[in-house]
């Protein structure tokens, strides 16, 4: 018998990636690597019978997705939810900076705990709003449905912890960061987590 199953995907290198800054939901675009990227990971998703595509509305995820949805005729739902983690302050900045004018927070953020960002969120923040879409998501799902969720690494880490009955931060639990342009996958009922983390849709020299 099917499951319904939800594949995540965390979005293809985007700019300031590189870079590690703090990107949060500022709006930004792929990055040339992320292009190529993204164009490995729509000819995995090909190989998938995906019945519905669900997207952060940031640029990043839709663009990680758009070739792939225009190929399948499929649309793109898009739903804020699922965006990053709201960095407030943070935004755009690198962890130097944020070191240096918050020391404090930074000391504690690099220990291990959910911090508030200053008019930002915490993961809890974000952890909230995911599952909800999740659950949301997971009741209007049939036996046979595939959906793909373009989301971020945080959303797609912290939601890999709740359905293993963990706890922690996105970036401090065993699952994240997760790699740009990765594939996480959950089934229904549950949800079990399947796979976390497969880049093998990536050549070496696409990934960072």
């Amino acid at each position: 018998m099917s499951r319904p199953t939800v594949i995540l995907l965390r979005h293809a290198e985007a700019e300031g990636n590189a870079e590690r800054r703090f990107i949060g939901q500022d709006d930004v675009g792929l990055s040339p690597l992320g292009r190529r990227q993204a164009d490995a990971l729509t000819r995995r998703l090909r190989t998938m019978p995906v019945t519905r595509i669900v997207s952060s509305d940031l640029r990043r995820c839709l663009a990680t997705v758009q070739a792939f949805a225009t190929g399948a005729g499929l649309e793109i739902e898009t739903d804020p939810r699922w965006r990053e983690i709201a960095n407030g302050q943070w935004g755009g900045l690198v962890a130097d900076q944020i070191a240096q004018r918050w020391p404090d927070a930074w000391q504690r953020y690099r220990g291990g705990e959910d911090v508030d960002r200053p008019d930002g969120e915490r993961w809890a923040d974000v952890r909230a709003r995911v599952v909800a879409a999740f659950e949301e998501l997971a009741d209007q799902l049939t036996e046979d449905d595939l959906v793909v969720v373009s989301t971020h690494g945080g959303p797609g880490a912290v939601l890999a912890l709740w359905a293993t009955g963990l706890t922690g931060t996105a970036f401090g639990g065993p699952f994240g960061p997760l790699a740009n342009a990765s594939i996480t996958t959950l089934t229904l009922p549950g949800p079990r987590l399947l796979g976390v983390n497969d880049v093998g849709h990536l050549p070496t020299d696409l990934l960072r």
